[in-house]
């Protein structure tokens, strides 16, 4: 199956979530994901307040954490990736497979917030950090966050590897006009994005590493029968 036409399996996953139709849940899956997003900000303040890395972190919270303006790039990219074709002459298929599996990841990391919101209103409770363990625990799908987690690391290996390729970087940057002239912005405009975020960075490890190894270790911490409470699961520090 060719990357494009995986991409649109993963919308037609997206727009099939039920927050689209459901008021009251797309309010409450926002006030999860932006505790999530807060969360996420202040667990890593120290990796993410290092200049070379800001534009990776804004990438993170902005492009692959949901919220708005990924639902405007799900717009977007559900009109033109049925006449997309074309796209996948002038572009590495396996560039084109990375920014399928990026998408891939944001939906699956709305996916399991959709879950927590869901128990949020069934409960009747607000979210706060007290009542996310709660949710965290109730819902249980640690295997689901670790499997969110290990995908954003392959997709960041995968996104630094075409960085670091001059030949697969100058092919990409020279499909832009064509992209552009065909309306295929906001699908090159996304996988650009992140090639931007990664080119400060050394090493792409020195910022996806102490991630991921933060973010698996609250799994662990939310999800222990031991933790005995004399401090948040959510805090690594």
């Amino acid at each position: 199956m060719s990357a494009l036409s995986e991409l649109q399996q993963h919308l037609a996953r997206y727009w099939a979530l039920p927050s689209h139709e459901n008021a009251e849940l797309k309010a409450k899956l926002d006030e999860v994901q932006a505790w999530q997003r807060a969360r996420i900000q202040q667990t890593h303040k120290d990796v993410f307040e290092q200049k070379k890395n800001k534009p990776m972190a804004n990438y993170f919270l902005t492009q692959l954490y949901g919220g708005d303006e990924f639902k405007l790039l799900a717009k977007q990219l559900e009109r033109i990736l049925p006449k997309a074709k074309r796209l996948e002459s002038l572009t590495k298929e396996s560039v084109l497979q990375t920014g399928s599996m990026a998408i891939q990841a944001a939906i699956l990391a709305i996916e399991l917030d959709m879950h927590l919101a869901q128990w949020f209103i069934d409960q009747k409770l607000e979210v706060n950090e007290e009542n996310m363990l709660a949710a965290y625990r109730a819902v249980d799908e640690a295997g689901a966050r670790r499997t969110q987690i290990n995908n954003l690391k392959d997709v960041c290996y995968r996104t630094d590897k075409y960085l670091n390729s001059f030949i697969l970087r100058k092919v990409f940057s020279l499909t832009k006009g064509t992209a552009y002239r065909h309306n295929f912005q906001p699908l090159y405009d996304f996988i650009d994005a992140g090639f931007v975020a990664m080119k400060p960075l050394d090493s792409v490890a020195s910022f996806i590493e102490p991630f991921c190894e933060r973010e698996l270790m609250i799994i662990d911490q939310v999800h222990s029968t031991d933790n005995d409470g004399n401090k948040s699961a959510f805090d690594v520090s």
